[in-house]
């Protein structure tokens, strides 16, 4: 695009209200969303280390390079996502065709990962490598879109607010179903084989999740399209992530934050069973998260019209920060105080991704505002692609920490190895929760100018 004056942008729209509030039914559809796909990434985020390393039967340095080389791979597949997206030309609009047939395949993915197939130790480790790998291919085909679509659905700031607090109840729910009923749902269904529980707990979660991705198609309707003549090449998208200066503090603080998540939650079975010697609490540590966390993205869009996004974001990574910091200084034996300082960790969780994404998307508003251009799918491929590596990183560095301090798998762990659990699950994701808010003290979209964006894209609509 050329220098000089910004471009006045003109935008087709497939409903006139493209400003209005949304419908109950819509904000539930996409909600269930973000139910669906959650269902399928928390099994893999919350279980797969440990099934790859306690079930399936590869040691931890294979299953850290298998997370690792995913999502270096994902470093390319995301990308390029994104920019198809952008250039995508369907009757049902760019984004929620990639949602409508990936539902099926992502289904069936989840299954394959979680089976477990007679082979030699190095056919499992080919195995889980190929199967991983397309597990999170197909997460990126539909999650990214699914992303993508909350910034066309409507320009209304609050509404957007709105519609991810939905998609952050119904992440929470993912979670609580994940992490309640999953390990009962495996010792039911496998019968005391843990590989056959596995997987026929994959089975029943993926045929919950793929009618739900078909409701979310079906109901959210894309209502901002930019004009053909107006969509992004190949150079704009790419700058379109790289110049915006908010988007890009979202970002580092939603990568470092996610370390202290991923990582958290990818070893808090090993502390339960080998720092408290309460395997059963492993249902109560992820149950306490996910409720604490629909409860908090429940009454986000109550709150928000009080605060500022940036500051729920500042308040809420600092509360749980501290817990996890102090429950590190817990006495295992003290399980009613980790308890209570779990809740309290948990609480704030449920600001961060309704408020992270409805930043995004005021950010893309912005950028577009100043030059015309609006890349909504390049930018939640770079999202999206965050998530992964934070995810991969944490895998791969806890499977490691794992291996170094001398955890060995099915054994009486040693005082130096339960230590070590204590700080990797506690003091460490304390930490970065703390230093993920420094970031956000240098955004600088408020609400108000939020607004003042809307207004402006409004008028130049009708220009």
């Amino acid at each position: 695009m050329a220098n000089g004056a910004v471009p006045q942008t003109k935008e087709s729209l497939v409903v006139p209200q493209i400003n209005g509030n949304l419908s109950f039914l819509t904000k539930l559809s996409y909600g269930f969303g973000e139910f669906s796909a959650s269902v399928v990434w928390s099994l893999a985020s919350s279980y797969l280390l440990f099934f790859y390393t306690d079930v399936f039967g590869i040691a931890g340095g294979a299953a850290a390079v298998i997370l690792l080389v995913a999502r270096v791979w994902d470093c390319f597949v995301d990308p390029i996502l994104g920019l198809t997206m952008e250039r995508t030309k369907s009757k049902h609009g760019r984004f929620r065709p990639y949602i409508l047939y990936g539902a099926l395949a992502l289904a069936a993915l989840n299954i394959l990962t979680f089976y477990t197939p007679d082979l030699s130790g190095t056919g499992k480790v080919i195995y889980a490598g190929v199967t991983y790998l397309l597990l999170g291919t197909v997460h990126s085909v539909v999650n990214v879109p699914y992303g993508a679509l909350a910034t066309v659905m409507t320009r209304d700031t609050h509404e957007r607010t709105n519609l991810n607090a939905y998609r952050g109840v119904f992440g929470q729910v993912a979670g609580i179903l994940t992490g309640a009923a999953v390990m009962p749902l495996i010792t039911l269904l496998g019968h005391g084989n843990q590989q056959h529980g596995f997987f026929y707990a994959a089975i029943v979660l993926s045929v919950v999740s793929a009618p739900l991705l078909f409701l979310t198609y079906k109901n959210c309707k894309e209502v901002i399209e930019p004009a053909l003549d107006e969509r992004p090449s190949l150079k704009e998208s790419l700058i379109a992530v790289g110049a915006n200066k908010p988007l890009l503090l979202i970002l580092v603080s939603l990568f470092v934050v996610l370390l202290g998540v991923f990582g958290r939650i990818g070893t808090v079975t090993y502390y339960c069973i080998y720092v408290l010697n309460r395997p059963d609490l492993i249902a109560v540590s992820f149950t306490i998260l996910s409720v604490c966390g629909a409860i908090g993205s429940f009454i986000l869009p109550f709150i928000a019209k009080f605060f500022e996004k940036k500051t729920l974001l500042i308040v809420g990574s600092t509360i749980t920060g501290i817990a996890f910091i102090a429950m590190y200084f817990t006495p295992a034996t003290n399980i009613n105080m980790i308890i209570v300082w779990t809740i309290i960790a948990s609480l704030p969780t449920g600001f961060a991704s309704p408020m992270v994404f409805s930043m995004v998307a005021d950010s893309i508003d912005d950028y577009q505002v100043r030059t015309g251009i609006r890349a909504d799918g390049a930018i939640y491929s770079f999202t999206s692609l965050s998530t992964k590596i934070a995810s991969a990183l944490v895998g791969a560095l806890s499977a490691t920490i794992l291996g170094a301090i001398g955890y060995v798998a099915n054994k009486q762990q040693t005082p130096e190895v339960i230590h070590g659990i204590n700080m990797l699950v506690n003091l460490g994701p304390g930490v970065v929760y703390l230093l993920a808010t420094i970031p956000l003290y240098f955004y600088k979209i408020s609400k108000a100018k939020a607004m003042e964006n809307t207004n402006e894209l409004l008028k130049r609509r009708t220009i």
